[in-house]
């Protein structure tokens, strides 16, 4: 399936665009051509079919995403990558890109300016919902957790774990940064938090929204800084 520009909800701000997968069947032959040696030996080295067909689909679907954005074909796009693993476009082509995926979906989110993190969870039970939260929520957000209702709790919980990865990820720090040292919420609005890491404090601004009852969507932004 093409990629599909997703239609957000009205009371979404996002100066960027955010950009669904479905990652249900194979790429073509044609298609597969287009990624990198590096990426066709790493959907090599997953056991199941399933997620070799996943990782292939989600990186064909990203560039073809960026190819159309950057006006280019998909082979041509030239990649580097960020201290902790985190893929970026080489500067020439202009933009900054984060991909997730979660089963069968992924989304790609592209922006002309400013780091950014995007990341998916499908929604379904989380009967350990409260325990990863006290292992990697801030306090804030675990007393939060605790007084939603439990009919909620599991979207909840989901909303915040991705505001959380959206963040980090925006960033680009791995896991050097322990995700219970900020606070991201665990509602959809928009909101800024400051995350303190290794070169300083960083300000960044997230926000997210449920999809089609499906899966929950969030994606982050680096503001710049005073100094910049």
């Amino acid at each position: 399936m093409a990629p599909v520009a997703l239609d957000l909800p009205t009371e979404v701000e996002l100066q960027a665009e955010l950009w669904c997968l479905e990652l249900l069947h194979w790429p073509s032959n044609q298609e597969i051509a287009g990624v990198s040696a590096a990426e066709k030996e790493k959907a090599a080295r997953f056991v199941f079919e399933r997620d070799r067909r996943r990782y292939m689909a989600a990186h064909v679907g990203l560039r073809q995403v960026l190819a159309r954005y950057c006006s280019t074909r998909p082979e041509n796009l030239d990649f580097d990558q960020g201290e902790f693993g985190k893929p970026a476009l080489h500067p020439s082509m202009g933009c900054s890109f984060n991909l997730s995926h979660s089963e069968d979906l992924a989304v790609v989110l592209i922006a002309k300016q400013g780091e950014v993190g995007v990341d998916i969870e499908m929604l379904r039970p989380m009967p350990d919902a409260q325990a990863l939260a006290e292992r990697n929520f801030s306090r804030a957000e675990c007393n939060t957790l605790r007084a939603v209702a439990p009919a909620a709790r599991d979207q909840a919980f989901l909303t915040g774990w991705t505001r959380k990865e959206a963040c980090l990820k925006a960033i680009g720090s791995g896991l050097s940064i322990a995700p219970d040292t900020f606070t991201a919420g665990l509602h959809h609005d928009r909101c800024t938090t400051t995350i303190p890491t290794p070169a300083g404090l960083a300000t960044v601004t997230v926000q997210s929204f449920c999809h089609e009852e499906r899966c929950v969507i969030a994606w982050a932004k680096v503001e710049p800084s005073a100094a910049d």
